[in-house]
């Protein structure tokens, strides 16, 4: 037995120790009799959130355990739906001024009610310029620039109004859908004022309470979080749906090999699988095991190749590169024919889907007579970053360098790290090329599109002043026929200069342990219901 198997198993067996500890201190907290059998459900997932700070969300996983602390005004629902949750509706009558009416039953966790002064509070940070973060989320108010943020020296935002205690207006500077409303400034956790009402803005981002926050208003508390490892939480019996059936619940962070044997020894219940993956060669082991029930989702995002064109800023090097993937053998010999392969980085899901965009080419003889044509180094050292976790992502990462390389590209390297640091090269353009798991929002796909093309939050370095201009229309249109034209045209033109590319779509296996009588994690509104999740 090797020396680094020894020291994994040491590794998990402590981890198992310590969630032990942290499950019987949930008992203890939640229910005031340790004999008490607690109810308790363990997620499996490979990504680390990075942060429980809403401010600070940097990705998918962080979201997720987000919103077991704080409630968003509205999420989407399983079918593609919207439900209210903070919020109790959103209307519009000219689809410039936005009324945002909220429930007056939420309270947070020390007794407060939740109240159109928090909502309007957490707006005013995200817009405030001393905070620190850009979020074109929010440029379309009234009294915004291009960067979503208020002039120096403001105190509030123009477009935000409190109307009275439960309602606020936004009012933006262009007629926007619905949807667009609900699926950007609709997703705000919002923060209670009279906790951070005075803290300087620019120190939020690192405030230590919102790092571990014991004032939440969502179905569970936070007990514990301790990164790469887990994030226990204990109920919220002062939930506005009523006390969840739970007394804890917890996510665990884990490779995807330990997710399979953790499903198949009962250490872990059920799998997140856009953020915790089962690996496609296990797919047929975890079917078979008898204390699960498994489905099969619709694609669930897509894993997608970045280029970061300031550095790899030769177009035909960045075709010869995406003419060098063999998607066809991905798809037959690593996902067992259990996916979904596209070249632009989204799938059919979307709307205004544009198939001929779409179409992918494997050839790599034509790859190497581009790289000539290119007059590109050969020998020029390409970092390859690559999340690590997910071990299905990882072994096609070995087999795109091996591929790249097969094409004449002799100098390019794999550097593995965790999902949040990988996230952090591509948010600040300090990487090569890079592999990453990207969801797709099938309403709205605008927030992603200017990652993948716009110079504005831009992701790829990729600027195109035609991709900007469609961009622009995609977000401030409601007419559905220019609204279709724009997508067209965009995904035509992403397809056609290779900012970024889809690898390929995991059709993911999600498994739910039997003693679960209610709940398990679709892809759309994965923890809507979990005050309702039940177990034997």
């Amino acid at each position: 037995m090797n020396k680094k198997f020894i020291l994994r198993r040491i590794f998990a067996g402590l981890s198992a120790l310590a969630l032990i500890w942290f499950l019987w201190a949930c008992g203890k907290t939640s229910s005031g009799d340790t004999g008490k059998k607690l109810k308790v459900i363990n997620v499996g997932v490979t990504n680390d959130p990075a942060s429980l700070n809403p401010l600070a969300t940097y990705n998918t996983m962080a979201s997720h355990a987000q919103s077991l602390l704080y409630l968003p005004l509205v999420t989407v629902t399983r079918d593609l739906g919207f439900e209210y949750q903070l919020a109790e509706s959103i209307t519009t009558e000219d689809n410039k001024t936005f009324t945002i009416k909220l429930r007056q039953n939420v309270r947070w966790t020390d007794g407060n009610p939740v109240t159109a002064d928090d909502v309007v509070f957490t707006l005013n940070i995200w817009t405030n310029p001393k905070f620190g973060r850009n979020n074109t989320d929010y440029n379309k108010v009234v009294g915004t620039d291009q960067a979503g943020l208020r002039p120096e020296g403001t105190s509030e935002t123009e477009g935000v109004k409190k109307i009275d205690d439960y309602t606020v207006a936004v009012i933006v500077k262009y007629p926007i859908t619905l949807n667009v409303f609900n699926l950007t400034i609709g997703l705000v956790h919002s923060l209670p004022k009279h906790l951070y009402g005075t803290v300087p803005p620019e120190n939020l981002l690192s405030h230590p309470p919102l790092f571990s926050p014991d004032v939440t208003n969502g179905p569970f508390k936070l007990k514990e979080y301790a990164a790469n490892q887990y994030i226990s939480y204990v109920r919220n019996d002062d939930y506005y749906l009523g006390a969840p059936k739970l007394d804890a619940f917890n996510f665990k962070i884990l490779s995807g090999d330990q997710i399979t044997a953790q499903l198949e020894s009962g250490e872990i219940d059920m799998n997140l699988a856009y953020v915790g993956a089962i690996p496609a060669e296990d797919y047929d082991r975890v079917q078979r095991i008898e204390h699960l029930r498994t489905f099969f989702d619709e694609p669930i995002g897509v894993q997608v190749l970045f280029f970061n064109c300031g550095v790899i800023n030769n177009l035909k090097v960045r075709q010869a590169m995406d003419l060098a993937i063999d998607r066809e053998g991905i798809y037959k010999n690593i996902l067992k024919e259990r996916g979904y392969l596209t070249k632009v980085p989204w799938t059919y899901r979307i709307e205004y889907f544009n198939e001929a965009a779409s179409k992918y080419e494997y050839n790599p003889e034509k790859a190497k007579r581009l790289l000539a044509e290119s007059g590109w180094d050969l020998n020029k050292k390409i970092v390859f970053a690559v999340p690590a976790g997910d071990t299905t992502r990882e072994r096609i990462a070995n087999i795109l360098l091996e591929s790249f390389k097969a094409i004449g590209l002799n100098s390019i390297v794999i550097e593995k790290a965790d999902y949040a640091t990988i996230g952090s090269y591509l948010q600040q353009n300090t990487y090569d090329i890079s592999i990453v798991a990207m969801p797709e929002i099938p309403l709205n796909q605008v927030y992603y599109l200017r990652l993948y093309g716009s110079q504005r939050g831009s992701w790829t370095n990729f600027q195109n002043p035609r991709g900007d201009e469609l961009m622009d229309i995609i977000e401030t249109s409601v007419d559905p026929e220019a609204l279709k034209a724009a997508y067209h045209e965009i995904e035509q033109l992403i397809s056609d200069e290779v900012p970024a590319v889809c690898v390929y779509s995991l059709l993911p296996l999600n498994a739910v342990n039997k003693r679960v009588i209610y709940g398990e994690i679709p892809h759309y509104g994965p923890l809507l219901e979990i005050h309702k999740w039940d177990v034997e």
